[in-house]
């Protein structure tokens, strides 16, 4: 499925959720807590919520995000073309449960629709996401002297998607750490008008529970194929874009476990704001039978590696609301050759670019 990239999305531009997003949010104030700051820990309440209600404040960083993406199939033409647009709202509230470790409850809510035909067989262009639940930590510990922060993350997942559902899944749980380092450059008397650049290194280990070790009704089960791929392993035949792990026909081994590890750099000065994040994916699946493995591919069974790039450009109106555009590209981390690593955004190599692994975004986000 071409939703393979789309677990994280920044904002975008839907004319009712907008106007709902203006109304909510205050015009004052010049700084935005953006996507990718909260990414950071480095999220912050705006001065002017003081003078706020209590369960406001205790909210603030929550956010309303819409989305527009393009993927790179829309425009590739050579043997195999894919157009990919859509649109997704993603919600994600949080509450600051005032303790020394800077604590917070959190929630995600994700919901996608294509507007281009859908690439599966029964044309379902709408998709929810699984929903997160979990508990952050911005400051486990901090070291004096470097100034480095110790974050933890406690994360429970509901599966409501449509690809969970059909791998059988009951949750997955999560945990993990990360280092922050905030730098200021600059003498400038007013801190709108100096440079900073906000760095972080998290890990995640996630653990998943299902009812069964593999997708769908069992081996080669062929109900989850995308058209092509499926007439392709039919006939037999090799060659045409890569796909990704979800996008093979069902009866694939289901994740046992991953590890998630991320790195994140983000410069801003003042409303402008540019950062990178890179998240590379090692996931192991269920050991199954010989028997059962025989009846699979190779790529259906064992391990798992894919990488996820980020590249977002911003500018903040206000401390509430924000616009950003960029690139983001989750796929495979081997090139469609199987020979080196593939490059964070186009694959160099030919054929998978027409997947959509990597999608251009507008964003608009609202935050409380």
């Amino acid at each position: 499925m071409r939703q393979l990239a789309k677990d994280v999305r920044v904002a975008g531009s839907l004319a009712p959720i907008l106007a709902i997003l203006l109304i909510l949010t205050s015009a004052r104030g010049a700084r935005a807590d953006g996507f990718t700051k909260d990414q950071l820990g480095t999220v912050a309440k705006p001065a002017d919520d003081k003078g706020k209600p209590a369960w406001v404040q205790k909210m603030a960083g929550s956010s309303v995000e819409v989305s527009n993406y393009v993927g790179s199939g829309s425009f590739y033409t050579s043997r195999y073309r894919d157009p990919y647009v859509s649109a997704a709202v993603f919600a994600r509230p949080t509450y600051d449960l005032g303790t020394r470790l800077k604590l917070s409850a959190n929630a995600r809510v994700y919901i996608e629709q294509e507007f281009t035909k859908p690439d599966v067989p029964n044309g379902r262009g709408f998709n929810p996401y699984d929903v997160w639940l979990w508990l952050s930590a911005k400051e486990l510990y901090r070291f004096d002297g470097s100034k480095i922060r110790v974050g933890g993350v406690a994360r429970v997942v509901i599966p409501v998607s449509y690809e969970s559902r059909y791998s059988h899944m009951v949750t997955g749980l999560a945990a993990g750490l990360s280092l922050n380092r905030t730098f200021e450059f600059g003498h400038a008397p007013v801190p709108e008008q100096r440079w900073n650049l906000a760095t972080s290194l998290a890990g995640v280990f996630t653990k998943y529970f299902y009812t069964n070790d593999l997708r769908g009704s069992g081996p080669n089960d062929s109900s989850g194929c995308r058209p092509f791929l499926a007439a392709g392993l039919a006939a037999g035949s090799a060659g045409g874009p890569t796909a990704a792990a979800s996008d093979r026909c069902g009866g694939s081994v289901n994740t046992n476990f991953a590890l998630a590890t991320s790195g994140t750099v983000a410069l801003s000065k003042g409303k402008w704001s540019l950062a990178t994040i890179l998240v590379i994916s090692n996931s192991f699946r269920y050991r199954v039978s010989a028997d059962t493995e025989a009846m699979l591919p190779r790529s259906d069974v064992g391990r798992a590696d894919t990488t996820w790039g980020i590249v977002s450009f911003g500018y903040s109106f206000t401390d509430h609301v924000g616009i950003s555009v960029g690139l983001s590209s989750f796929q495979n981390a081997l090139d469609s050759q199987y020979k080196n690593l593939r490059f964070p955004f186009f694959d160099l190599s030919g054929g998978a670019n027409a997947n959509n692994y990597t999608q251009g975004f507008v964003s608009l986000s609202g935050t409380l």
